[in-house]
């Protein structure tokens, strides 16, 4: 993932950049105020000024993030046609680093993540984070999966015949549920082996459900 901080315009951005760059470095558990402090090139003391611990400074550099992805997803930032958005957004959650896109994780910021939302499991802020973070994927997913449902090329994939009878949103939560697990596996264990298998899987999912999603439902 490319460093969304290199031209911070202010001095919250700055601090969210030094909390980045830390994070992808030390991961949650060996992250602190002090090494945050150290990523920041003006005084640590001003780390301590506007944050009173990392928990609150890393629910606000997640807040950050997911606001630069919706505003992405409402200019239309992402060049790709939707059937081929939807298999990059496998791919990245599957083999992080292997997508050329600056919003794509590569593998320190995956694992960062997997750690932040096992915070969620007891931190209330770090709960209400992930579930609008969800919501909001869940919504991009589902208009991509209505738009490639309504390309011809997808639906020629199979069956001529649309059957109307697949809930876009019910295709959108099966792709966040596997990246879900995809992520927490990728980053739990050294086994990669079934990365490949998984996304020609999802494509095979995609190429089957898309012609019987009505995307006007």
């Amino acid at each position: 993932m490319d460093d969304p901080f290199t031209e911070p315009a202010d001095t919250r951005e700055a601090i969210l950049g030094a909390a980045f760059r830390a994070l992808c470095e030390h991961g949650y558990a060996d992250l602190t105020i002090k090494r945050i402090g150290e990523a920041f090139e003006k005084s640590p003391s001003l780390v301590y000024h506007h944050y009173d611990g990392k928990d609150g400074l890393l629910v606000d550099l997640l807040e950050y993030l997911l606001e630069r992805f919706e505003t992405a997803v409402s200019e239309d930032a992402f060049d790709l046609p939707p059937r081929a958005r939807l298999d990059a957004y496998v791919a990245a959650m599957t083999d992080p680093g292997g997508v050329d896109d600056e919003y794509a994780p590569d593998g320190r910021f995956l694992v960062a993540m997997v750690e932040l939302r096992a915070q969620a499991a007891t931190d209330e802020a770090y709960r209400e984070h992930f579930d609008r973070s969800d919501r909001v994927f869940r919504r991009f997913l589902e208009r991509s999966v209505r738009e490639a449902a309504a390309e011809p090329v997808a639906n020629a994939e199979t069956s001529p015949e649309r059957n109307d009878d697949v809930d876009p949103a019910a295709v959108a939560a099966t792709l966040q549920t596997l990246a879900t697990g995809a992520m927490l596996r990728w980053a739990t264990t050294t086994d990669r082996e079934w990365t490949v298998a998984v996304r020609e899987e999802a494509s095979r999912y995609l190429s089957r459900t898309l012609p019987a999603v009505d995307p006007d439902a």
